[in-house]
Order: C-alpha cells, then structure tokens, then sequence
C-alpha cells in the first residue's frame, strides 16, 4: 500500500512541477487570459429583506502576475514552492486509489481543472481528462478537500484564475 502511495505521490510531483514550473514564469510571461467567467455573489436585498444572487462577468487567467498560493505561503521566501509543498502533502495524506480502479487495474493521468476566485475559494472543479474507475471522482473530492488560496492578482487586483491539476494513477506490479 505504501509503495503505491509512493509512486503515485512520485508521479504526481513530477507532472506538477512540470506544470507549476511553466506557471512560475508568469511574471516574465504576460498573462495569459483563458476566457469569460462567471461569478455568482450572494449578498442581502435591504428592498426585498431577502438574500440575492448577483451573476459577474469577469475575465478568467491561466497565468498572472502573481499566481494563487495557499494562505501562509504568501509569506514565504518561495510561495509557489511552499504552496506545492503543501499540495503534495494533502495528496499525500488523502488521495485514494479507488477500489473499482484496483480490480480493473486502471491506470493512467486524470487532469482536472479549477478555478481560484477573486477571494481564495475554489470553484468550478471540473475532469478535462479522465480514466474512470472512480480515479474522476477521487480527484474530485480531493479538490473539495483543498483549503483556501490566497487569490491570484494581476495589475495589483485579485483575479480568478484557472489551475490544472494533474494527478497519476500507477499501480504497482
């Protein structure tokens, strides 16, 4: 159990530094705009004495100034660095091979994509790539799992931007 933990968890941080090291240049890089996003607001209506939703058009980033860390690493020497520290670790302690992926001996990349809103929540998780056998939904629920962000800013303002994750499932032989 623990030697799948270990190349699973090995795998992972592979395809996450690859894809979190080409994030890193987004200072050097101009920010790349991914498209529209649409934001819901809960707020209270003094006229109606009720809560309302509110729909925001905003504009949604893939890379940015300033990328999305995890709350504390924004005071650390190497945020970015810190912050995957931190997502390897939850990975570690909560990612699960999925029993139905087992008996079938599914393997393979799930790549999933969130967006990190303008006040460090996660929303819109979302399978770009799957293999199913449950490995979908774990990485799913992982996502649910991640605490909150500090937000990405760009031009010194929060935006929401989008992450992909990748996540290896490898059996052992």
């Amino acid at each position: 159990m623990n030697s799948i933990r270990y190349i699973l968890s090995w795998m992972f941080l592979c395809l996450l530094v690859s894809n979190l090291t080409s994030q890193s240049f987004a200072s050097v890089i101009r920010p790349e705009i991914v498209g529209d996003h649409i934001d819901t607001f809960r707020y209270f209506n003094s006229d109606s004495h009720r809560d309302d939703f509110r729909l925001i058009k905003t504009t949604l980033y893939k890379r940015v100034e300033k990328m999305p860390v995890f709350i504390g690493c924004e005071i650390d020497s190497d945020p970015e660095e810190c912050s995957k520290k931190r997502l390897i670790d939850l990975l570690f302690n909560h990612i699960k091979y999925p029993a139905e992926a087992k008996k079938q001996r599914l393997q393979g990349v799930v790549f999933a994509k969130f967006v990190v809103r303008t006040d460090g929540t996660i929303s819109n998780a979302r399978i770009e790539r799957g293999i199913g056998g449950g490995c979908d939904e774990e990485v799913l629920r992982f996502i649910s799992l991640l605490p909150k962000y500090t937000p990405g800013y760009q031009d010194g303002k929060a935006v929401p931007v989008q992450v992909t994750l990748p996540v290896k499932f490898r059996l052992m032989k």
